[in-house]
């Protein structure tokens, strides 16, 4: 297996490595990005957003509802705190996904550039020159899909999540709103 690995990691050459260089990132901010959005969802479940029913004062009798702005200020808060911190996070990994296939294409090219060659040269030209090209040229190709079609994937899961957390965050919004007017 190790040897298997090996040999793969050298037909594919140094655009290979780039590609896994590119997976570890694009994982790593998935992983980070699906942590944010967990913590987050788990803060809205929880209502941690919204002020507390009693405005408190020095003394008992001093005590007030919050304000409709007091609550939609609250909400502005948690929105830009918590919720923009997930979703400016998923056009750039939008961007690292999409280059994944490209960067693997790269390799395509190079290895049909070394086969070119090696045919150009003409009958001298050893087969396992025109071989290695179309090696490369496959194996980019195929890492670069493997590893861009998982993580688009579970990139539409997080935006999906996110969408969904956001419009529970108005609805508790606007059934606070809703309670704070009827008071």
């Amino acid at each position: 297996m190790k040897h298997a690995i090996q040999q793969t990691l050298h037909e594919g050459g140094l655009t290979l490595w780039a590609l896994l260089a590119l997976t570890v990132a694009i994982y790593s901010i998935l992983f980070k990005v699906w942590r944010m959005l967990s913590s987050t969802r788990n803060a809205v479940s929880e209502k941690k957003w919204a002020t507390p029913t009693l405005v408190d004062k020095a003394l008992p009798w001093e005590r007030q509802l919050p304000t409709s702005r007091e609550i939609q200020r609250s909400y502005a808060s948690f929105e830009l705190d918590q919720m923009a911190r997930v979703e400016r996070r998923l056009p750039f990994l939008a961007v690292l996904i999409a280059s994944a296939p490209l960067l693997g294409l790269l390799g395509t090219v190079a290895g049909m550039l070394v086969t070119f060659a090696g045919m150009a040269a003409g009958n001298d030209a050893p087969i396992d020159t025109i071989s290695s090209g179309i090696s490369t040229a496959l194996v980019t190709t195929e890492a670069g899909l493997v590893i861009a079609i998982p993580a688009a994937f579970i990139l539409a899961l997080l935006k999906r999540q996110t969408e969904t957390t956001h419009l529970e965050l108005q609805k508790q919004l606007h059934a606070r709103l809703a309670e704070n007017s009827k008071l």
